[in-house]
């Protein structure tokens, strides 16, 4: 039973640490795109090449790059990678310019 425990503790703690870079969240809760205003609007939807472009701006003042997999309507979802571990996994809405962890 002990072991168990152990094991999930273990699985649990993994998680948690895998979605993490550098001991500080990779998309703080709540950030938003740099193209678009701090207070979760921009003026114009963006399209599906700005908000790719604003995303890799965005990651790769953090030393990260974006790789998106899926436009859907107005989100993005897109991989974080550092180098070629995959650290988070985030939407991107291009309307009001929220980025949201997912992972």
């Amino acid at each position: 039973m002990k072991w168990i425990i152990a094991i999930v503790l273990s699985l649990m703690f993994s998680a948690a640490a895998f979605a993490w870079h550098r001991g500080e969240p990779v998309t703080p809760y709540g950030d938003f795109c740099p193209k678009c205003s701090k207070y979760g609007t921009c003026k114009i939807m963006l399209t599906p090449s700005e908000a790719q472009n604003a995303l890799e701006e965005y990651y790769h003042s953090k030393g990260l790059s974006v790789v998106v997999e899926q436009k859907t309507g107005r989100f993005i979802k897109a991989k974080v990678l550092d180098g070629n571990q995959v650290i988070d996994v985030i939407i991107f809405d291009r309307k009001t310019g929220r980025i949201r962890s997912i992972y």
